[in-house]
Order: C-alpha cells, then structure tokens, then sequence
C-alpha cells in the first residue's frame, strides 16, 4: 500500500499571532450585557446628570473651544453666552473685561473666574458685588509664554536686530561688536507668579537681574528688592526695565515722567504688565529726548490701540496686540473647571483673590 502525505505550508508564526488578534477584537466588539458594552464615552452624561450652568464671556477664544475641552473633563458642563436667557440661572462666570454691570445683573453668581493672572477687569466695575468669590488663572503655559516673549523683547534689542535688517536690505554684510549679557542688568518690576517666571529665565540668559515687589522674594539668579528705595535703586541700575506689575490702585498711572526720568539714560522699556500704568504722553516724551532707547509694548491705556495713535508709528517702538501671554483652554481647562466645581460648593476657587490687594 502507498501512502500519500498531502503537505500544507505552514502559516508563518506572525501571522497566526495577527489573526489571533483580530478574533480577540471581533469577539469582544460582540459582547452584550457585560461591563465592556455599558462603558460610556468620556462626552457621554448619565440620565439624572443635570447641566452645569456657566457664563462664559471673552473675545480671547471662541465659546465652542472652551465648551470643548471642559466637556472633555466634566459633560455636565455647559457654557452660555451673556446674552442668552440661561445666563440669569448660572452661578459661575468665566469671563475677561465683562461689560459693567453684567455681574450684578445675574442675581444667582456665587464666583467668577478671570481667564487670566490680572483681575482689575472685574474690580474697575464699580457695581461688583463683594460678597462673590473671585478666582484668578495661573497657569504655567502662560508664565511661560510671558518669558518668552520678555526673551524676545530683549533679545532683538540686545543682538541689534533692527540693525542687522537694514544692513539686509543694503546688501552691507557687517558686524557689530557683541555685548556680554553679564555686563547688562535687567530689572523685572513685580516678582510674582508670572514675573518671578519670567525673571528667573531672564536670568538664565546670564544677565543680571533685579527684581522688585512688595514683599521679598527668593528666586534664583535674582535680586530681589521692595519698598521705594528698592523700586527707584532698579530704575536707576537697569538696561532694560521689565514692567509685569498687576493694575492696583498703587500702580496705575505708576510710570509718568518722572519715573520715566528715574531710569539710566539709555535703557529700554518693556510693557507686558498693564497699560493704564503707563502715561503714554511721558513715555512717548522720554523716548524723543533720547533719554530712553526704545521700548517694547504689549498693553496700552485704550486696546485695540487707536488707529492714528502716535505709538504705531513711533520708530523706537514695538507694538505688539496684547498676546505676551494668551489664555489656552488646552492648558487651563483642568484648573478652570477646578475652580467652577468648587465655587458651586461654596469652597474657594483654586486661585483666590484677595479682595483687599486686589489681586
């Protein structure tokens, strides 16, 4: 008898394995009534979950951005425009520059939340009612983002940019002498949680940095100075003024003249703090005389800055339009939901406000 042996080609091992895989997936897709087929998807509500009302008022971003990365985080939470009719049953607000009287008017807020460090937007409304709890953002990226731009500011001016562009355009290949950043001090006038950020990686550039607030502060590569002695001795020493000071009653109209007077001949000023601290009429005065050298804003008395304004076309000024440091619902949802959920618990926001500094 012979006997005839058929040989099937082995599938290869790697193969085997993919297909394996693939009835894992397909059997457990086909699972009913188990845990896996009552998981729901993170945007997904339970019936008796009922909506968080919340005020959302800002031009920075649109309400659907925000709306989606605080769903992403909390499902319940839905976001209104002031204008719609909800807006008089929401207890938190999350806003920038609300129109005056817009708080007052929804009778059922327990807190607002500034979409950013600065907080004199909710202050300068004069009906504001004290008895709300007031939260504030302090995020990371956006310390971050403030010192890079402070970098930037002072870096153009340190390496000669403007120059080097006009050379540019002349076709003239020349050199001018480098300067050594420890031969230059920077002042960064308010340390605190953004401006500490921003001092600190000034610093690490090598220059020497002074730093003024209203109490002292330990930052590393930083000296830190308070009181008025403080304040005039880092006007007196710095190559480029840093101005990140919050909008209080102390600091507005803070840089006039004689300020402006106070710092060395020669330095260059930089605004990312607040625009009504500085009178723009002295500083535009200080920068004809050649007492300063140029200056680098962000922020101004009036935003947007008026067209025709004097600064857009003053050639020892950079404008920029209020974006030093932006507000991202991709960084900042976590906190700002943080906050919500605890002023509806009638806890304190993550960052509070201290009413009587105001800020």
């Amino acid at each position: 008898m012979i006997l005839m042996v058929v040989l099937l080609p082995l599938l290869p091992l790697s193969c085997t394995r993919r297909r394996y895989h693939i009835s894992r997936i397909d059997i457990s897709h086909g699972l009913k009534g188990t845990a896996m087929s009552s998981h729901k998807a993170p945007d997904q509500k339970e019936p008796d979950q009922k909506d968080i009302l919340v005020i959302y008022h800002t031009s920075d971003a649109p309400i659907e951005k925000w709306q989606e990365w605080l769903s992403r985080l909390d499902p319940r939470i839905r976001l209104v425009a002031l204008d719609d009719e909800a807006s008089h049953q929401a207890e938190v607000m999350i806003t920038w520059a609300p129109p005056y009287g817009a708080i007052a008017a929804r009778p059922h807020l327990k807190g607002v939340i500034s979409l950013a460090q600065g907080v004199d937007h909710l202050f300068d409304d004069p009906s504001l009612p004290r008895q709300l709890s007031i939260g504030r953002l302090i995020d990371p990226f956006m310390s971050a983002s403030m010192a890079e731009w402070v970098m930037l500011a002072i870096l153009k001016q340190h390496r000669d940019e403007a120059a080097y562009a006009a050379a540019v355009k002349r076709q003239d290949w020349m050199s001018i002498e480098p300067r050594i950043p420890s031969d230059y001090t920077v002042s960064v006038m308010g340390i605190g949680a953004i401006g500490g950020h921003v001092a600190e990686k000034v610093a690490s550039f090598g220059f020497n940095v002074l730093g003024w607030s209203r109490t002292e502060k330990s930052i590393k590569g930083v000296t830190s100075l308070t009181g008025d002695d403080g304040f005039s001795h880092c006007l007196s020493q710095a190559d480029y003024v840093v101005s990140v000071l919050p909008l209080t009653d102390n600091t507005r109209d803070i840089y006039d003249a004689s300020v402006f007077q106070k710092m060395k001949s020669g330095a260059y000023f930089i605004n990312c703090g607040r625009g009504l601290q500085v009178i723009e009429e002295d500083l535009i005065t200080a920068l004809d005389r050649g007492h300063l050298s140029g200056a680098c804003l962000d922020v101004f008395r009036q935003e947007p800055l008026p067209t025709g304004h004097p600064l857009w076309s003053h050639d020892k000024v950079t404008v920029w339009p209020h974006v030093s440091a932006q507000t991202s619902p991709i960084t900042a949802a976590k906190q700002v939901l943080a906050s919500i959920l605890a002023i509806r618990d009638g806890k304190p926001p993550v960052n509070p406000v201290d009413i009587s500094r105001g800020y």
